[in-house]
């Protein structure tokens, strides 16, 4: 007679108390490429049930060499693109300029993985911090940095082109949203300020110097 479990999917079977670790901290089991590729898929598409059945007490270091990763493949991208834009400004319009912004995008590749592990500690930080002034933050810090870590597979979405950029930030936030609020179980309006509040500190804080170097100059 048949095992009745053998028939269902391999990862329906590693839960622990309803918990389970992504594939990408099983890469023993999946391979580092497959194991990349299934944790991105999960985040993009199935957050919320990505976020609820992660273990939130396992350490950081592999959700930051997550987000190093992505953030390498990221700005590889980047680089690329600045690459092609530039030959193409030179070929129809003999402009070279561009070539400044071709060598920014591949220093930013070179030191990506210390700019992306300090990236992300501080918007896991600053969000954090926010979630602790509301009372959401009820696992403590390293599940917030979980979720900060792991949404940087929106990474992948840069490959769109023109709007690719844009499509990955604001899914990067909404993951966020979905992924304090899954893990913590806090509020949803909690998550949601948690996520905004220091983007708009942050905007407030380049207005209010777009403002004062502006009037310095009048």
């Amino acid at each position: 007679m048949s095992n009745p479990t053998a028939s269902q999917p391999e990862f329906e079977q590693d839960h622990t108390e309803g918990l389970q670790l992504p594939p990408w901290e099983r890469r023993e089991r999946f391979g580092f490429l497959n194991g990349l590729y299934l944790t991105v898929k999960d985040v993009l598409l199935a957050p919320g049930r990505f976020f609820h059945r992660m273990p939130s007490q396992v350490g950081i270091f592999k959700p930051l060499m997550f987000a190093v990763v992505l953030g390498i493949i990221g700005t590889f991208i980047a680089w690329l693109y600045s690459l092609v834009s530039a030959s193409l400004q030179m070929a129809l319009l003999g402009d070279f300029s561009h070539g400044q912004s071709s060598m920014v995008s591949f220093m930013l590749f070179l030191f990506s993985p210390v700019l992306m592990a300090v990236g992300v500690f501080i918007q896991a930080g600053m969000i954090h911090g926010v979630l602790m002034l509301l009372g959401g933050s009820r696992l403590g810090f390293e599940a917030t940095f979980r979720v900060s870590a792991y949404s940087e597979a929106t990474t992948v979405i840069l490959l769109l082109p023109v709007c690719g950029s844009w499509v990955a930030m604001i899914w990067s936030m909404v993951i966020l949203i979905i992924g304090l609020y899954n893990i913590h179980e806090t509020e949803p309006w909690k998550a949601v300020l948690a996520v905004l509040a220091p983007l708009l500190l942050c905007f407030m804080i380049i207005g209010g110097s777009v403002v004062a170097l502006l009037t310095g100059m009048n």
